[in-house]
């Protein structure tokens, strides 16, 4: 069995860049749709930028790297399966790394959809983070294989709203999984039997967004003989049904190549899904990139780069000011404490660190909201305008730790009306906010104890928000 892919993008017609992309490695049978969020540049980067780990990571991984990467807990599957979780976890590694060096991009993610096929066995392996699709069409019928990961789709299964609902759900572009928005991933695995004539429909939501899947499989019947023109009839449905997102189609054809198989046993025909990293899975993921950084042609777009709004030729004058009287001192005062070259090319990391709560106005809307759809908006609101919808909560005693075990890298403080200036060395660490009643929330709304902070060298401190919720004590 071989598959024949064939794939196209389109930006729509009303947005005015393209933050899809798609990846084909044709050498190691994958195939997979990126569907980039943050807007402007930064959702064109991270799909693009996700695209490009993954694909350079799946030339790159050795088996002893799989091994560092994802454990011992799957010894079930092969290193061949494992292969584009360890790509996965590696482009949401890079995303994360850059969102906190980049503060300009905070906010931007990527969702990632993967078919890889194994042509011993006629398995199709299935990968997927976010609401990106793969749809398979066998025999005239038309399959979902994948589950969006969306608030909607929380609502669906907990009974909280129906389909019909949900197809103008305020929440409709919510997702509750992306690459990037995280320093660590959960990614849903399953497989899927292939057999000669079935068709794969990898795609972003922008077509299954405008058309319904009863439009999807007819139009994948009627083309099916000339499967090169599946994606383009399947954008050009999109576009005259509105068009309103990028639309992205790879379909793949599986065809009977006279090659023997052997059928495996035992398939993954449910969903399961592959538990965020440890820490020390992490490290492995950094010491990766790290030492394959050379084979990333990652550029970060100029506008995340810019640190300010000066003119380049004054920055380059008081530059040489600065270093002429840097010398100057030194010279008349030789005794004089050294200063480090980080401090004077101004190179920080730690945090001006912000901590808020919702305003009691805000506080009593959502309590007197019964609506859960718009409940979850207002919180969005409190996050997307804190200046609006929150207020400073002071007297938090605030705690960072470095994840590495004995590490003397600490900090401890209380919360004020100003932001808290924290100084640590470039690290990951653990940030806990205790205050009687309160919780801090995290970026799906939910209470919890800590939050997962990564810290690198910038131009100035990272500004960090926090909003705290009162909750029952327990």
């Amino acid at each position: 069995m071989r598959l024949r892919y064939f794939a196209q993008t389109n930006t729509g017609i009303v947005r005015k860049e393209n933050q899809d992309t798609f990846g084909v490695s044709v050498a190691n049978n994958i195939y997979f749709v990126c569907d980039g969020m943050g807007g402007g540049a930064a959702g064109d980067f991270a799909s693009k930028c996700a695209t490009e780990v993954m694909l350079k990571s799946m030339e790159l991984i050795t088996d002893e790297v799989i091994g560092q990467i994802v454990g011992t807990n799957y010894r079930a599957f092969t290193n061949y399966i494992l292969r584009p979780v360890v790509a996965i976890r590696l482009a949401n590694r890079m995303l994360s790394n850059l969102t906190e060096k980049y503060p300009k991009l905070r906010g931007m993610g990527t969702t990632v959809t993967a078919l890889m096929y194994e042509p011993s066995k006629g398995l199709a392996h299935i990968y997927h983070v976010g609401d990106s699709r793969v749809y398979r069409l066998r025999s005239g019928t038309l399959t979902l294989l994948t589950k969006d990961h969306s608030k909607v789709n929380e609502l669906i299964d907990e009974g909280k709203m129906s389909e019909a609902e949900a197809k103008t759900a305020e929440l409709q572009s919510m997702i509750t999984r992306a690459l990037g928005t995280a320093s660590v991933v959960k990614i849903d695995y399953k497989t899927d039997l292939v057999r000669a004539g079935d068709v794969y429909i990898i795609c972003s939501d922008g077509l299954n967004g405008e058309i319904e899947d009863g439009t999807i499989r007819d139009i994948i019947n009627i083309n099916k003989p000339d499967p090169k023109t599946i994606p383009q009839e399947l954008i050009l449905s999109a576009i005259s049904a509105g068009g309103r997102d990028n639309i992205t189609v790879v379909t793949l054809l599986a065809e009977d190549d006279g090659a023997a198989y052997e059928a495996p046993s035992k398939t993954q025909e449910e969903a399961i899904t592959i538990p965020e990293e440890t820490a020390e899975q992490s490290a492995a993921e950094d010491k990766f990139l790290s030492k394959n950084a050379a084979s990333f042609t990652v550029e970060v777009p100029k506008s995340a780069r810019e640190k300010n709004i000066f003119n380049p030729l004054i920055l380059a004058l008081l530059f040489v000011l600065l270093m002429v009287g840097g010398i100057f001192v030194y010279s008349v005062i030789p005794r004089a404490p050294s200063t480090e070259f980080k401090e004077l090319t101004g190179a920080f990391s730690g945090l001006e660190l912000n901590v808020r709560t919702i305003s009691p106005e805000h506080l009593r809307r959502i309590a007197q909201t019964h609506d859960r759809v718009f409940r979850l908006e207002l919180f969005a609101q409190a996050f997307r305008q804190p200046e609006l919808y929150t207020i400073a909560l002071e007297n938090v005693k605030i705690i960072i730790t470095d994840v590495q075990p004995h590490s003397p890298h600490k900090f401890l403080g209380l919360s004020g009306s100003e932001a808290l200036e924290i100084r640590l060395p470039a690290g990951r660490y653990v940030l806990q906010a205790i205050h009687p009643g309160y919780r801090i929330l995290n970026a799906q709304f939910e209470p919890v104890r800590t939050l997962d902070i990564s810290l690198e060298l910038s131009q100035a401190l990272r500004n960090f928000t926090i909003i705290m919720m009162p909750q029952a004590e327990e």
